[in-house]
């Protein structure tokens, strides 16, 4: 029994570093949001360097966690499911269940919050881009610029000049 004791409690350790590895990673895809309004190119770059580092913590730090949960699961007889955290619920004692659940609702609600900061980065970057590319076209499509600014003719392709044949 205290073995498992052990389990939860390493299982406790890992979800508290998940929970704020997720909160820092927040953190810094404000930054990013940050960055991008202002038009830093060398910190926005720094920033998602930062995030990937924090991506790649938080996926090797979930598969941990699902090693463990899996462990405990074994250890209580019911190896080999999918979702080990999920299935630990209904097998711990109640004061156990409302604090892995409390957990698992926390990480939900900042994987969400995240997702929605990481949407708002990629619409202004869509805005951006469409708004460059609106101002760009017509500079580079001939036809279409004409119509825009009145006297204006695009060059046209003319027959090539007879070579001198002495060179």
């Amino acid at each position: 029994m205290e073995e498992w004791r052990k389990e939860v409690d390493t299982l406790y350790r890992l979800l508290d570093q998940e929970v704020s590895h997720y909160r820092q990673l927040i953190g810094e895809v404000k930054e990013e949001a940050r960055c991008l309004r202002s038009g830093d190119p060398e910190a926005l770059i720094r920033s998602v360097r930062v995030i990937e580092d924090w991506t790649h913590k938080i996926r090797n730090l979930e598969e941990e966690v699902r090693k463990r949960a899996q462990k405990l699961l074994g250890s209580l007889g019911k190896g080999g499911v999918d979702h080990p955290l999920s299935s630990l619920l209904p097998l711990l004692p109640p004061p156990h269940r409302s604090r892995l659940s409390s957990y698992q609702k926390e990480i939900d609600h900042l994987k969400t919050w995240l997702k929605q900061i990481n949407e708002r980065n990629v619409i202004y970057i869509r805005d951006c881009l469409d708004l460059l590319s609106s101002l760009i076209r017509p500079m580079v499509e001939g036809d279409g610029a004409s119509s825009r600014y009145p006297g204006y003719r695009p060059l046209r392709a003319t027959a090539p000049m007879a070579l001198n044949q002495e060179v």
